[in-house]
């Protein structure tokens, strides 16, 4: 058996984010990344270009980068640099925290395996992939949420109408197709944007668009029922926002390099820089945090749909299973759905793991200094 004082389910930036913390706490920590399936359906893969973060920016790497080449004089390669843009995604930051972790933390054992499932006895946790079993003091789950994606449709190759989802993943992955108002919602500034949605969400939204960033705003229903609330279609009509109920039937672009717009059967095709999908969720991956009996949150919708109750120190109603990223909710304050805040969450579920362990270690200590 593997024994481990904490064990860290999930690849995307919540699970970096804690496994960094773990590693330089000096806690003998495993990191599941998951396997590659289960890694494609995290949110991380979605976000092509994080610019919303003070000094996460290639500004700072190209000032670093351009002063070097300069001082060796390689000018030409200088302004070659000056003028290129470098991507900086959730992509390259987990697979620089993994490269971190490698290169210099012999305390953290990282795998990528899928944990199917887990129970708690006694005080540890067992949890199990399809290989091999591990047991952990504590639990960190980053298992996060997927989105529910427009089905559009649209010829094949061959000609043919698809009504499917996979034509707007081109797209998506290179942040023309965004799911993220807070994260990517600036780069919208005085374009036109289509949000993907015919909910109440979907016109606050394209609102919120609106006064924010001046955007000329498309609510694209793609054929669902409208349940916009009247005082809301007031506000859309006074900011010139219209509702398209009209089913999607193709994309306007340039192969999958540049999103232009949509196309109807029955209504000319509008023109578009951006779209937002604002659907709702799919499903939150809570099926482990449901095995060990944490609470859940949203009543009333189906479990696949329900976030997981955390505390202020991001630990579930399991004693010692903490859960952090998308996949969490809290009663007394909103949680923020952002790379930094998932960060935060991290360290704070971490250091409280550290904290009871070094405790653990100080009382034993004391009590094993006591007359006898």
């Amino acid at each position: 058996m593997n024994n481990y004082s904490i064990a860290i389910i999930g690849g995307g930036i919540a699970g970096s984010a804690s496994a960094l913390r773990a590693a330089q706490n000096g806690l003998d920590t495993i990191w599941f990344l998951g396997s590659k399936q289960t890694r494609k359906r995290s949110r991380s893969q979605w976000v092509a270009n994080v610019d919303n973060m003070i000094g996460l920016h290639d500004g700072i790497v190209k000032d670093q980068v351009t002063k070097v080449l300069k001082k060796n004089k390689l000018g030409e390669a200088a302004e070659i640099v000056e003028k290129s843009h470098f991507d900086i995604n959730n992509r390259l930051i987990i697979k620089n925290t993994v490269e971190r972790i490698q290169a210099g933390y012999p305390n953290v054992r990282i795998i990528e395996e899928e944990i199917s499932s887990i129970e708690k006895i006694d005080d540890n946790f067992l949890l199990k992939s399809p290989d091999n079993n591990y047991n952990s003091e504590s639990v960190v789950l980053a298992t996060g949420v997927m989105d529910e994606q427009p089905f559009i449709i649209k010829p094949d190759k061959t000609g043919n109408p698809v009504e499917s989802e996979k034509w707007i993943y081109p797209f998506a992955n290179r942040e023309q197709v965004l799911y993220c108002i807070r994260c990517e919602g600036h780069l919208t500034r005085d374009e036109v944007v289509a949000i993907i949605g015919y909910s109440n969400i979907a016109a606050e939204l394209a609102m919120m668009l609106h006064e924010r960033f001046g955007v000329k705003g498309y609510i694209l229903a793609n054929g669902k029922p409208i349940d916009i609330s009247e005082e809301r279609r007031t506000l859309l009509h006074h900011y010139d926002i219209e509702i398209v109920e009209n089913p999607i039937t193709d994309i306007i672009s340039d192969g999958a390099k540049q999103l232009h717009g949509f196309s109807f059967d029955t209504r000319d095709d509008i023109l578009v820089r951006f779209a937002l999908v604002s659907l709702g969720l799919f499903r939150v991956y809570n099926d482990l945090a449901r095995q060990v009996g944490a609470r859940l949150m949203d009543e009333g919708l189906p479990d696949e749909k329900r976030h997981i109750w955390i505390n202020h120190k991001s630990e579930s109603s399991v004693h010692n299973f903490f859960v952090v990223g998308d996949a969490v909710k809290r009663e007394d304050e909103p949680v923020m759905k952002q790379i930094y805040t998932a960060q935060e969450y991290a360290v704070r579920a971490v250091d409280t793991i550290d904290n009871r362990r070094r405790k653990v270690l100080r009382d034993n200590i004391l009590d094993n200094k006591k007359p006898q």
